[in-house]
């Protein structure tokens, strides 16, 4: 390899910044598989020690024990059912912030295949429960990326915005 082709630091570090911001998309998709799944177990190993969840008109969850239960108790109709919802995501914005830290923004389209009391959903009815958006700040725990903070913010059928909520990223 001749000096022309050799990478510049900056563009070494811009190479690692792209691999954690893959890592980083790969762990919000095992988020949203391992809950449609209905995998508790799974789902909390996308979470860091002392997380917290802000969603809405659900509450605040602070710790993976916490977040577990919670999940538990929301899903009690449907834990043997796996993808009655779908959490798509799309649109994933991602800031690296320091070497162990990122955050990130996610659109949510949440759509459901039953009703989240397992009963059929009415012909006609809509299949989406919400539009949202994940505000998220991830941390980098011995060498894996992990959700630190989740905040949802609804905007349909029902608008749930956090104050403070700003449109800067």
């Amino acid at each position: 390899m001749s000096n022309e082709e050799n990478l510049t630091s900056e563009e070494i570090k811009s190479l690692r910044n792209l691999l954690d911001i893959e890592k980083i998309k790969e762990l919000r998709l095992r988020y949203s598989y391992h809950m449609d799944a209905r995998d508790l177990d799974k789902l909390m190993d996308v979470f860091a020690e002392g997380a917290v969840c802000g969603y809405g008109p659900y509450g605040d969850w602070v710790g993976k024990e916490v977040i577990h239960n919670n999940y538990k108790e929301t899903f009690k109709d449907t834990l043997d059912t796996p993808f009655v919802s779908m959490h798509v995501n799309t649109n994933h914005l991602i800031k690296i912030t320091g070497p162990h830290s990122a955050k990130g923004r996610v659109y949510l389209l949440d759509g459901i295949t039953k009703n989240m009391d397992g009963s059929d959903i009415e012909p006609g009815s809509s299949n989406f429960l919400w539009f949202a958006l994940y505000d998220e700040e991830y941390v980098k725990v011995n060498g894996e990326w992990k959700i630190k903070n989740m905040n949802l913010e609804f905007f349909w059928p029902e608008r749930h915005v956090s104050d403070g909520f700003s449109t800067d990223f």
